[in-house]
């Protein structure tokens, strides 16, 4: 760990360095009223501001994961047992906090300054935020105005009881723990890949785990240490694995991910009140500029997911040394050859007269590579519309159909490509309700609630 520190503060080592723009100025460039335009956070990195909190991103890629599997657990976000499709298909219903899907979208901001060449997309750290945490609700855990996660997240304890050990190594500061190290925060770091390389996200002087900010630019800059190209799907693979080193985690990230890109999710309120389920609380609620989602034109645009290339995927092993080397143990799992005994001489006495049951009557004893999940597309006026996964061409197009006709009812005849999909996606995931939602979101945008919403969508 001293190394790493040693070199970053030697500034030799490093890719390249973008200043952080100040916390008063995303005061005003990330809420939902000034959208979270692009452009407003270049004119501000432009203009040099923050200096004294650079965000930087190291050549090598970082080491040691930032979390490790804790067994029968994908991540704190996810209830055990449930399986990857309930929670993707879940998405839209389950929501981000706004203050999670501002910090996820300043990281793409700030990202495409400070390393362009690593694509870093704001549904990758999204997804993570997902898996590790649910947004930073994990626990009965809500993200305050300014992003930190009240009382506090802590991951299991590593004690080598289902994970890897580690014995204390922040005097349990972060954790609370002096005897065995703990994850913390929304984006779950351990506590000595966090004082490595810990990010202050806002410019507030602080970088703080239990803070979305710091933590999902912390995330980013975990991912795109190296020198990866997060648009290939050999690095996007290879940088998740090293953050969490489970091909099983890797692959729910990803999928995670590229439905946050294709619009399966929706902003809420960042208050749960103890209701760590993450529901959406909107409630049909439009006026409030704290549960809004912001126009999704102004967020940073997803940048598309490739999928994983082949069917065979790497199994790694799992080892988390104490003070290690920093290399992640990435490598597959070589399984020793199967030792193929000698097969019997051919016998010399001729064949039984008894018929040998036909081979083909035996079922294969190799299981066929996995088919990739199943995707519907209709084509339409506006553009190629896209299904959830499973969903097949009769669902897709009455989906299609059925949001062409609320959106005429409320005068938007003539939805874009986008608009469309993103109707469609909510009524695939959550129904009717989550079509509301949607299209009372885009009234709002359009300055066209107070006019036709109460008497349309007033029921």
């Amino acid at each position: 760990m001293a190394k790493g520190k040693r070199r970053a503060m030697g500034g030799s080592g490093w890719r390249q360095v973008a200043p952080l723009i100040p916390l008063a100025l995303f005061a005003s460039a990330f809420t939902v009223s000034a959208t979270d335009d692009p452009a407003v956070a270049t004119a501000a990195l432009d203009q040099g501001l923050g200096k004294n909190s650079p965000v930087v991103v190291p050549k090598q890629p970082i080491g040691d994961p930032a979390n490790v599997a804790v067994a029968g657990v994908v991540g704190n976000g996810v209830d055990p047992g449930e399986q990857p499709t309930q929670v993707v298909s879940g998405l839209s219903r389950n929501g981000i906090p706004n203050a999670a899907l501002k910090a996820y979208s300043r990281a793409q901001q700030v990202m495409a300054q400070a390393d362009p060449t690593c694509q870093l997309p704001w549904t990758l750290v999204a997804a993570i935020g997902r898996v590790e945490s649910n947004h930073g609700r994990f626990g009965g855990n809500s993200l305050m105005t300014n992003g930190v996660a009240t009382p506090g997240i802590l991951g299991p304890r590593l004690d080598g009881t289902g994970t890897a050990k580690i014995t204390d190594t922040d005097g349990g500061k972060l954790d609370g723990d002096a005897a065995y190290d703990r994850a913390v925060g929304p984006m779950q770091f351990i506590p000595q890949t966090w004082q490595m390389m810990g990010v202050d996200g806002d410019g507030d002087g602080v970088k703080n785990p239990q803070d979305i900010d710091d933590a999902a630019m912390s995330t980013a800059v975990y991912l795109c240490s190296g020198t990866g190209n997060l648009s290939k799907a050999s690095d996007l693979n290879a940088a998740v694995l090293r953050y969490n080193h489970s091909q099983q985690y890797v692959d729910l990230v990803i999928s995670i991910a590229k439905a946050y890109a294709g619009g399966s999710w929706i902003a809420v309120g960042n208050g749960t009140e103890g209701d760590d389920q993450g529901v959406d609380r909107a409630g049909g609620v439009v006026d409030d500029p704290n549960i809004d989602a912001p126009a999704d034109q102004n967020l940073p645009q997803a940048i598309d997911l490739p999928t994983y290339p082949g069917p065979a995927k790497p199994s790694p092993t799992q080892t988390m040394v104490q003070g290690g080397t920093g290399k992640p143990t990435t490598s597959p799992t070589k399984r020793p050859p199967t030792t193929t005994k000698p097969s019997t001489p051919p016998s010399s006495k001729p064949p039984t007269s008894k018929p040998s049951t036909p081979p083909t009557s035996k079922p294969p004893t190799t299981k066929p590579p996995a088919l990739p999940p199943v995707v519907a597309k209709l084509q339409t006026s506006v553009g190629l519309i896209v299904g959830t996964v499973g969903s097949t061409l009769t669902e897709l197009t009455k989906a299609t159909t059925y949001c062409q006709s609320e959106l005429s009812k409320v005068t938007i005849t003539h939805p874009t490509q986008q608009q469309l999909q993103k109707c469609v996606t909510a009524f695939q995931t959550g129904g009717v309700k989550a079509v509301d939602q949607v299209i009372r979101n885009l009234l709002s945008l359009l300055g066209l609630l107070g006019v036709l919403g109460g008497g349309l969508l007033g029921n």
